[in-house]
């Protein structure tokens, strides 16, 4: 998604954007600015050479990791199962515990939660392109 404003100020490497509103549909609802919680100016990055006044191209910062969390997620915790119940027929435990099997999947959660939560975007967006 493609937004396009105008520089406001810029203070240190942070810049505040006035978003530009377009009377144009995207058709995907999902990525509307209303719905994301942009007000009509946004903070971003700033770039080598902008200036304040200039028109600028906004696109969104999020990474793949954020997009896919819940999924990366779901499968940390069902390989942490898997890898446990591989590891159990190689090396034999004594008895079989369940609760092996959900502390390592619990764990392998945790650690994919902590990662994304490091990896997040600073800014919701980041300027493109400078007019």
């Amino acid at each position: 998604m493609q937004v396009r404003g105008k520089v406001v100020s810029i203070t240190g490497n942070v810049a505040e954007v006035c978003i530009i509103r377009e009377n144009t549909v995207c058709g995907s609802c999902s990525t509307c600015l209303k719905k994301m919680g942009v007000r009509d100016i946004t903070k971003v990055a700033a770039v080598k050479g902008i200036q304040t006044g200039q028109e600028v191209v906004l696109r969104d910062n999020i990474n793949w990791l954020s997009k896919n969390r819940i999924m990366l997620v779901v499968a940390a915790f069902v390989s942490g199962i898997i890898l446990t119940e591989a590891a159990s027929t190689i090396i034999s435990f004594g008895s079989y515990r369940g609760g092996m099997d959900l502390l390592v999947g619990g764990s392998l959660t945790l650690i994919v939660l902590i990662v994304s939560w490091l990896r997040k975007p600073r800014y919701l967006f980041r300027i493109v392109k400078a007019g």
